[in-house]
């Protein structure tokens, strides 16, 4: 009788622990501070199991080049002022980003990606070393990158001034949107 109520006891726990744990890895947050080397002024955030290609001549067309942000369904290629040392901090949201005042930033652009897998990555270009690799809920997202500090860098100089912010959440749409537009005066 006594192991039958520890085991019990245990099989509550378990139905009362559950579906927290379970509504927290269905909806996952996080922040991540970001500092890696890359190279020709681009990085890459992705489903683990992509399958899209960066190398076509649509990826990075002029209208990308000038929105800084390559799509395809499941890459998204991240323009940047500096050549090779990067440094971000990527904010996996669980609601649509909110931020509307975009006065502090040089450029502010809007896509979109699938990550089915549920594991999404950022990688470097061109050897594509995994720089992190978080667990997020499979769906489509809006994603919106935020580019300051870009005046006076020197694009062939591995050592800029430049820092991005990206935030990433749940939400449908697939057209690029440039929200704040970059002008090198």
């Amino acid at each position: 009788m006594k192991g039958q109520k520890t085991h019990h006891s245990v099989l509550l726990i378990c139905l009362l622990v559950l579906p927290a744990i379970l509504a927290f890895s269905l909806h996952p947050s996080g922040k991540y501070n970001l500092d890696f080397f890359t190279t020709h002024n681009q990085f890459y955030l992705c489903d683990s199991a992509f399958t899209g290609t960066t190398g076509d001549t649509t990826f990075w067309n002029s209208d990308a080049q000038n929105a800084r942000l390559g799509t395809t369904e499941d890459i998204i290629g991240i323009k940047t002022a500096s050549y090779g040392h990067i440094r971000a901090e990527l904010n996996v949201l669980n609601t649509a980003d909110a931020e509307k005042d975009f006065s502090k930033y040089d450029h502010v652009v809007e896509g979109s990606v699938k990550l089915n897998s549920g594991i999404m990555e950022i990688l470097n270009f061109p050897d594509t070393k995994i720089i992190l690799k978080a667990i997020v809920t499979p769906a489509r997202y809006r994603v919106r990158i935020y580019s300051y500090a870009v005046k006076n860098v020197n694009p062939d100089e591995d050592e800029g001034t430049d820092h991005y912010k990206i935030t990433l959440w749940p939400g449908e749409g697939r057209e690029r949107k440039v929200l704040k537009a970059y002008r090198a005066d």
